[in-house]
C-alpha cells in the first residue's frame, strides 16, 4: 500500500526530468559565421565573402571533374540568369581545378554566374566539405543558415530552398 503513495511522486520527478532533457535537446544551436575567405576569380580579381553582407549569399562548391556538378551547373545558371540581382548574391568555388582549365570550361559551357577559384582546397577546408558539390545559403548578416549536400535537380528546387529560408526575397520580385 506505500508504494502507491510513492507512484505519483516518482512519476512528477520523471516527468519533470524528461522534460528538462527535451527542452535542453531542442535549444536552438548558437549562429555561427561563415568563414570569410578571399580569393580570386576567374577574371583575376579578389573576392571577398564580407564584402556581400547586406544581402543572402548562395555559395556553391564545386569541380569540373565531378558528374553531380555539371548536372547542376545548368541549374545554377538558370538561377543566376533569374536571379542576379541587388537582394541576392550567388558565388561559385571551383576546389582543385587550375585556373586556365576552369576557364575553358566556364567558356565551352557558356556559364556566366561568378566563379571563384580554390586551387589547393583551403577555402573548401574552412567549411569541412566532405565533397562536392555543397551549397551554403548565407544570410546578410553573415551567418550561416543552412547546407545541401550533392547536386540540386533543377532551379525550381534552388528556389524552393531560398523560398524556405527567406520567403521575403521570393515573394518582392
Amino acid at each position: 500500500m506505500n508504494r502507491h503513495k510513492w507512484f505519483p511522486i516518482i512519476t512528477v520527478t520523471l516527468a519533470i526530468l524528461f522534460g528538462g532533457s527535451v527542452v535542453a535537446c531542442a535549444k536552438q544551436p548558437e549562429a555561427q559565421y561563415a568563414p570569410d575567405f578571399t580569393l580570386q576569380n576567374i577574371e583575376g580579381e579578389s573576392v571577398t565573402l564580407s564584402d556581400f553582407r547586406g544581402k543572402p549569399v548562395m555559395l556553391t562548391f564545386w569541380a569540373i571533374q565531378c558528374p553531380a556538378c555539371k548536372v547542376q551547373a545548368p541549374y545554377v545558371q538558370a538561377f543566376y540568369d533569374e536571379w542576379s540581382s541587388e537582394r541576392m548574391a550567388l558565388l561559385t568555388i571551383d576546389v582543385g581545378d587550375s585556373p586556365a582549365f576552369v576557364q575553358d570550361f566556364v567558356t565551352q559551357q557558356g556559364y556566366t554566374y561568378p566563379v571563384l577559384l580554390d586551387p589547393q582546397g583551403v577555402v573548401a577546408q574552412a567549411y569541412g566539405i566532405p565533397g562536392v558539390p555543397v551549397t551554403f545559403f548565407i544570410d546578410a548578416e553573415g551567418i550561416g543558415r543552412a547546407y545541401k549536400i550533392g547536386p540540386f535537380q533543377s532551379a525550381e528546387e534552388i528556389g524552393s530552398a531560398l523560398d524556405g529560408l527567406w520567403p521575403s526575397l521570393t515573394t518582392a520580385q
